[in-house]
């Protein structure tokens, strides 16, 4: 790595990013799902606006990250079945 730096290389063979990756880290930041005391559920919008306040983000952001927190907890929830097709091998919108 430090010949690369040396030589002022800055293709480190990393992939893009789009524009919206923030919105994975916001989401782990957050928390993507809570425990309600007898399972776990998405994170709400009692935990979720004043998060999205304090970072600053509009309201379609919010909204977005309202549905990444109900994503993944349904994504989790589906994988506890061990016949579920994992994530990753589901058909669906493809971003490439």
């Amino acid at each position: 790595m430090k010949e690369w730096a040396d030589a002022g290389e800055t293709d480190f063979g990393l992939p893009e990013l789009d524009p919206q990756e923030y919105m994975v880290w916001f989401l782990f930041d957050l928390g993507p799902t809570r425990s309600n005391g007898m399972t776990e559920a998405p994170t709400d919008w009692d935990i979720l606006l004043p998060y999205a306040t304090a970072k600053a983000l509009d309201s379609e952001d919010t909204a977005i990250l309202s549905d990444m927190c109900k994503g993944y907890h349904a994504a989790r929830a589906a994988g506890v079945n061990p016949l579920a097709i994992a994530p990753v091998d589901q058909q669906g919108d493809q971003h490439d």
